[in-house]
């Protein structure tokens, strides 16, 4: 891979200049936060030119397994279950190694071959992890690329997904993976448009995997379908390839389409990653220079204003916001509310189901033939129980997704009309104030639901495990017996109350689920509250501290905030000039690929 052209290394030094006075600036106006994002995080990972390739995609999709078929070879634990509870980084080094950062900071050495025991779901080491970093000689990741494998972006662990989302934003470029056997679910789709391309669009490609489960004709088909729908949320034909990462780590890498995706990989990271580096640092320089313009603005507002004038605007929106709170509460009594009708409706319909399946067993036993009674009754109770589960979980999944979308709306509604009243009391004439907080925009709707759908996944596929034991005495009896009439008359007996038993366990494991996703919808209303407090609470101390601190001799602060402002204004110029000379070159043709084989 080559090192940045000429003309992106002058872009990178007039972007490193650019950011560091916008530190400079954030420290002038008390904004050490963001001084401290700045200098610890931004500009360092700009100076070293390390591109960050991220890994997304639901549970269960094997995104793991896929990422060691890049690597091409099983460095990362890989299983059935959702295994990945970690951030992993994947960076070159020339002989294995590992380290863990820890949520204290600290590192500790860890075993290339032991990573289980730091990354995965059954690991309690694991949530004292930050993320995992694994040394290894593969070609792809030199030239300082960092790949990076994370938790399901629909994880039923609250703590695993929101470490998924909030690593969205340090992506160079997303590999988002589907699943052959369900491409492109909605909330697939949804999650791109809400979490991934109000960023960046140009960022994205996709790989479809475990494209062995396919055909030629099926592969075409969901290639098409996946072309289709995605063309119009994207304003522009997707990157996709189709892969099977089981056929590249079992030596058929020929036909398994990793290397067709790998040599693109090299190709892309060679002729854009100049641009897109650059793309990335100069967009979130504006973003950073939107929140600090939002701050300077308050501030020199509140010197145009007389300290009685400025407490009785302070007093209005404080108002305002006591009133959000309580509706903030109010919704959550909702929530609880429908939540509880749910439950109450699942036990309804499993009594119901209970009594119709086992009313109607001794028939379907004295129907079949003894010798499939014998092999067969286990697989047969087993079969129906789990097709329930999955239809009523498909039933509850679509109740809490309108709930979820109702109650997002609604929080969303409450927090956008405190943020009104604010800019229309403080806010600056031109400029229209908005509250950066990752919270407000923390998409439950999306990932609650997708963790209900892993939640019932889990349970349904666990339980026909679990089944098994309650059958037991069923097919013991069944295998010890001789006679016809004595096989049949056991399993008439015995086979009603497995189901019961059976169902006894489904009831509160479904209530459970619910409550969980009820439980994370609640905490997401709270969150929101709290950061629209907090947010708007600073906002008002900070604008009349700046006032009494000034009293009526305000004319000398007031041209300081002036200055500044205009300071700001020529920093975010520069970003502009910056972005817009990246995409002067992108259409000049010195772009990079834009098609991918599929």
């Amino acid at each position: 891979m080559s090192a940045l052209t000429a003309e992106h290394r002058e872009l990178k030094e007039e972007l490193v200049t650019v950011l560091r006075d916008l530190a400079k600036l954030a420290d002038d106006t008390g904004m050490h936060t963001l001084v401290s994002d700045l200098l610890v995080t931004r500009i360092p990972k700009l100076e070293e030119e390390r591109f960050v390739l991220v890994v997304l995609g639901e549970f269960n999709h094997g995104k793991s397994t896929f990422v060691n078929a890049l690597l091409g070879a099983p460095v990362l634990p890989a299983g059935i279950t959702p295994t990945t509870a970690t951030i992993n980084h994947l960076v070159f080094a020339e002989k294995p190694c590992a380290k863990a950062v820890l949520m204290d900071d600290s590192v500790r050495a860890v075993d290339p071959k032991n990573l289980s025991e730091w990354v995965t779901i059954e690991s309690s080491k694991a949530e004292k992890v930050r993320y995992v970093e694994v040394g290894w000689p593969a070609e792809i990741l030199r030239d300082r690329v960092t790949l990076v494998d994370t938790p399901g972006v629909n994880d039923i662990n609250e703590a695993r997904a929101e470490i998924t989302y909030n690593y969205i934003p340090r992506a160079d470029a997303v590999l988002f993976l589907l699943d052959a056997a369900q491409v492109l679910k909605q909330s697939e789709r949804a999650f791109l448009e809400q979490r991934i391309l109000r960023r960046s669009r140009d960022k994205l490609l996709f790989v479809i995997g475990k494209a062995d489960l396919l055909s030629p004709e099926e592969k075409a088909e969901a290639l098409k379908y996946c072309r289709d729908n995605l063309t119009p949320i994207l304003d522009g034909e997707p990157v996709l390839f189709t892969v099977s990462a089981k056929q590249a780590l079992a030596g058929h890498a020929a036909q398994s389409g990793i290397p067709e995706l790998r040599q693109y990989l090299v190709r892309y990271l060679s002729e854009q990653r100049g641009r897109v580096l650059l793309d990335n640092a100069s967009a979130d320089g504006q973003r950073l220079c939107s929140y600090l313009g939002q701050n300077l603005g308050i501030k020199r507002r509140s010197l145009e204003l007389s300290l009685e004038e400025l407490e009785t605007r302070i007093h209005r929106v404080q108002k305002e916001l006591s009133g959000k709170q309580q509706t903030m509460r109010g919704i959550q009594g909702r929530i609880t509310a429908e939540a509880d009708g749910i439950k109450a409706r699942i036990r309804m319909d499993l009594e119901e189901f209970t009594a119709a399946f086992c009313a109607a067993l001794p028939e379907e036993i004295e129907r079949a033939d003894v010798n499939d009674v014998r092999k067969y009754l286990q697989s047969y109770l087993q079969d129906t129980l789990k097709a329930w589960a999955e239809q009523e979980g498909d039933r509850i999944a679509t109740q809490l997704e309108r709930l979820a979308e109702e109650i997002i709306q609604i929080t969303n509604e409450n927090v956008q009309q405190a943020m009104a009243m604010l800019a229309a009391e403080l806010g600056p004439a031109d400029t229209r104030v908005e509250l950066q907080v990752d919270t407000l925009k923390y998409d439950v709707g999306i990932f609650a639901l997708g963790a209900l759908g892993t939640g019932i996944f889990i349970f349904v596929n666990g339980f026909v495990g679990g089944l098994l034991t309650l059958a037991a005495p069923i097919i013991a009896v069944l295998i010890h017996g001789r006679l016809a009439g004595q096989i049949k008359a056991q399993a008439k007996e015995q086979a009603p109350e497995a189901v019961r038993t059976a169902a006894a366990a489904i009831g509160p494991r479904f209530s459970q689920i619910v409550d969980e996703f009820a439980g994370r919808l609640s905490d997401f209303v709270t969150a929101a509250g709290q950061a629209l407090h907090r947010g708007i609470s600073e906002m008002l101390d900070r604008a009349l501290a700046e006032r009494r601190a000034h009293g009526q001799d305000v004319a000398v602060r007031g041209r300081e905030l002036d200055a500044q402002l205009q300071s700001l204004q020529k920093l975010q110029e520069r970003l502009e000039q910056v972005r817009q000379q990246l995409w002067t070159s992108l259409t000049d043709g010195t772009a990079s690929p834009t098609s991918s084989p599929t």
